[in-house]
């Protein structure tokens, strides 16, 4: 229940800020009746493992990284960018911003023509 409010937190700060950054540190866990640090930290978008000195980008277009204090996780893209005549978008895939004609949305526009 604590990490289903945790990730609602999170996607409406996701939807309220253009970039941002969070950090969830490392919890001890017990093994054999002992506390211990992990060596490992999981990603809260997939749940997927990542050890102590890891860095990866998410599948929510954030750059993650492990370290022994704990997870940091930071947008990888910052604002809103914009194109006259043209609607942009992030590509899920590359996190980049991609722009689209107003007119017709599948095609491409040319920003670099120079």
């Amino acid at each position: 229940m604590k990490s289903l409010l945790c990730l609602t937190a999170m996607c409406i700060m996701l939807s309220v800020c253009s970039g941002f950054c969070f950090r969830d540190t490392l919890k001890m866990k017990t093994v054999d009746g002992k506390s211990v640090m992990p060596d490992e930290c999981i990603d809260v978008f997939d749940e997927s493992r990542h050890p102590i000195g890891s860095v990866w980008n998410s599948a929510e277009c954030m750059r993650c990284s492990c370290g022994t204090d704990g997870m940091e996780c930071c947008a990888r893209y910052g604002g809103t960018a914009t194109l006259q005549g043209c609607r942009g978008i992030v590509d899920p895939e590359t996190c980049e911003h991609k722009f689209f004609e107003d007119d017709d949305p599948t095609k491409p526009c040319l920003s670099s023509a120079s």
